[in-house]
């Protein structure tokens, strides 16, 4: 017998949930007859006012070329890189994306600093590493002219590009710079 009532009151309370509908917002008791007393009580749903609702928007995206050496042909390629809104395109930005794209390709550049002037950039490099040593003239040359053509090409707002070594004139055996002469510009 009393299984039998177990059995009905599980019944009840099933019938219950079902009568009150499954998310339906409601504070009403819900009584059967001919039994004990069985009551649900469906939580109340919260739902967020339009100034509690938080949109988070995907960054937008854009594509910006830049330019790096082909291993194998060592000539200069153009390869598209993606830039998201959070990122501010600057000439640090643009050089630390070719350096990227270099060292995927196994060159390693040594930049010692990046200094902007006006509407000129000035490329200053580490006296131990790529371009000012361990490549020829022509990879040397290649690696300055896809770095100084991805600022260019990328940042309207500068017009020249110089180099430097150090802080000092841009001697390296292949190339001579003073510190005051343009490597590239428009």
């Amino acid at each position: 017998m009393k299984i039998k009532n177990v059995i009905y009151a599980m019944l009840c309370i099933c019938v219950a949930f079902v009568i009150s509908g499954c998310g339906k917002n409601t504070n009403d008791n819900i009584t059967s007859t001919g039994s004990p007393e069985v009551s649900a009580t469906v939580a109340p749903t919260s739902v967020p006012t339009q100034a509690e609702q938080i949109t988070i928007a995907p960054p937008e995206n854009f594509e910006i070329t830049i330019y790096t050496l082909s291993p194998d042909s060592l000539e200069k390629e153009a390869v598209t890189v993606l830039v998201t809104a959070n990122d501010e395109l600057t000439p640090e930005f643009i050089v630390e994306q070719v350096i990227d794209a270099m060292e995927d390709e196994g060159f390693y550049i040594g930049i010692n600093d990046i200094i902007i002037e006006n509407d000129s950039v000035r490329l200053d490099f580490k006296s131990d590493a790529a371009p000012v040593i361990d490549v020829g003239a022509s990879v040397e040359g290649s690696i300055i002219d896809i770095l100084a053509q991805s600022i260019l090409e990328n940042l309207s707002q500068y017009k020249k590009i110089y180099i430097s070594i150090e802080g000092g004139p841009y001697h390296s055996g292949h190339l001579e710079f003073e510190l005051d002469d343009v490597y590239l510009g428009r």
